[in-house]
């Protein structure tokens, strides 16, 4: 800081307001024998007054209340416990349809399906009972032949005894 010509930075010359400690000597020196960084810091240090003013008008006083814009208006009627107990009677009664009319439909699709399963089956004994081929073709087919019964067919194949004795 031996030239003349070279001056303080503002970050130097706040920090000489902050703490002169952490200052090299040359930078105090300079502070010290410089009119022009002599009046930066001494117009900063008015600046930061003038600062701290308008702090202090701008801050309330702390003995006031603060002033609300709007009041909250208070109930006459307790409007909350209503409300609840009306959601919970609604809940109850959906609850108790819910049960009335799930039941007696599940009642009503299992009588209908019982009645569907007998037409079904009673569908299927008449189906099984026509005969399905004419009388001309029967002679030829494997129903003609009902003499052939379990106990010829194992006779012919011995299914069950050959596997277990091997």
């Amino acid at each position: 800081m031996k030239d003349k010509g070279i001056h303080l930075s503002e970050d130097q010359i706040l920090l000489s307001l902050v703490d002169g400690n952490d200052l090299s000597e040359d930078i105090k020196t300079h502070l010290l024998t410089c009119p022009a960084c002599r009046r930066k810091k001494t117009a900063f240090v008015l600046e930061l007054d003038r600062l701290g003013e308008k702090a202090k008008y701008f801050t309330p006083d702390l003995k006031q209340k603060p002033v609300l814009f709007f009041r909250k208006p208070r109930d006459s009627f307790p409007r909350i416990p209503i409300f609840a107990a009306g959601v919970a009677l609604v809940l109850i009664i959906a609850l108790a349809l819910s049960l009335v009319l799930f039941t007696d439909s599940s009642k009503q699709m299992t009588a209908q399906l019982s009645t569907e399963k007998e037409a079904y089956l009673y569908l299927l004994d008449e189906i099984l009972e026509e005969a399905y081929l004419p009388d001309h073709y029967l002679d030829i087919t494997a129903a003609s032949n009902s003499y052939f019964d379990d106990e010829f067919v194992e006779f012919v194949v011995p299914l069950g005894d050959q596997f277990n004795s091997v």
